[in-house]
């Protein structure tokens, strides 16, 4: 009989410190996030004014597609197996010219067929490098 009580003695756990610790823990967690915020000092917006004359860059949207052709802003421009892309250079460098006398960045956006030869991107590239376009970006392929 006194075997049978020493083990079941043994068996039995008490969880209740653990149950409080846990308590403990959550409280600590939930009260953290508050006093951290606190700290912070965070300032909201006053009533400004909205900024006048925004002047937003003059973007350029170039598409190359599988075969090779290159459309600036819808038009067709150089061949699809020409590299040196002279027709687009000389067009860029016009609306840089232009956008420079209105005091507006130059932007060309180029959206490549994933399909589309590498190549032709490293031309476009180069063409406005040649137009002496410095802000120059890629975006996804809009079908």
């Amino acid at each position: 009989m006194k075997v049978s009580s020493v083990l079941e003695s043994e068996d039995k756990v008490d969880i209740t410190p653990m149950i409080d610790v846990v308590f403990l823990l959550l409280i600590y967690f939930m009260f953290l996030p508050l006093q951290q915020e606190a700290d912070i000092g965070i300032k909201l917006p006053s009533n400004t004014p909205p900024a006048e004359n925004l002047e937003l860059p003059s973007e350029h949207i170039v598409e190359i597609f599988p075969n090779g052709l290159i459309l600036l802003n819808g038009a067709p421009m150089d061949g699809i197996d020409d590299r040196n892309m002279e027709r687009l250079s000389k067009t860029l460098t016009r609306l840089k010219l232009s956008s420079d006398r209105a005091g507006i960045d130059t932007v060309v956006k180029i959206q490549a067929d994933p399909d589309s030869p590498h190549q032709r991107a490293i031309d476009v590239l180069n063409a406005s490098a040649l137009a002496d376009i410095t802000k120059v970006s890629f975006a996804s392929y809009a079908e």
